[in-house]
């Protein structure tokens, strides 16, 4: 991730001891520049048109669903950087372990999970349609938080989640630090 324009914005819970037994998770937002994901920021007056996450503690991994399916992504690894939020979140043992059972799933079953488009679209016109084996990344992400009980949907259902809403939509049960990344 690009280093120049980097700050952050620190919610008040982030000042919690992160000694033992706490593990960070990452949340990454990013802003990509093709049709389907100018519509995305269009309709949701947003910046970011793509939500991964990554339990790997040097963030070389993350987890999200594009139009391939669900995929593996090494953002580091990108040639063209692209405008980025990273949202990481201090979890318990226990918690971290319930999302790499969640994540495990998903990779073992990889090839029956497909890319939601449809989902995605009518997401951005505030119609929750759930589809089997189908996500869009930010219902996945918002799914998959609330399941491993990282955080509470304020929306009750995944499938009204664009990735902005997962920057003040969740009700985070953990310490929760912002930050924002511009390109080089």
């Amino acid at each position: 991730m690009a280093e120049q324009g980097h700050f952050e914005i620190e919610d008040h819970r982030a000042q919690q001891d992160t000694g033992a037994g706490i593990r960070q998770i990452t949340l990454l937002l990013t802003r990509h520049h093709d049709p389907f994901s100018n519509y995305i920021c269009w309709a949701s007056r947003s910046e970011y048109s793509h939500a991964s996450l990554s339990i790997d503690p040097e963030e070389n991994e993350f987890y999200s669903f594009n139009r391939k399916g669900f995929v593996v992504e090494y953002p580091k690894d990108r040639k063209r950087k692209c405008e980025s939020m990273s949202i990481r979140i201090s979890v318990s043992e226990e918690v971290y372990g319930r999302l790499q059972k969640e994540i495990e799933h998903f990779l073992e079953k990889r090839k029956s999970y497909h890319y939601a488009l449809l989902g995605a679209f009518c997401c951005s016109i505030h119609i929750p349609v759930k589809f089997k084996n189908g996500y869009f990344c930010s219902q996945f992400v918002a799914e998959i938080l609330e399941r491993a009980g990282v955080a509470a949907l304020k929306k009750k259902k995944s499938e009204l989640y664009l990735p902005n809403h997962l920057i003040d939509g969740l009700e985070y049960h953990f310490p929760v630090c912002r930050s924002v990344i511009q390109p080089a």
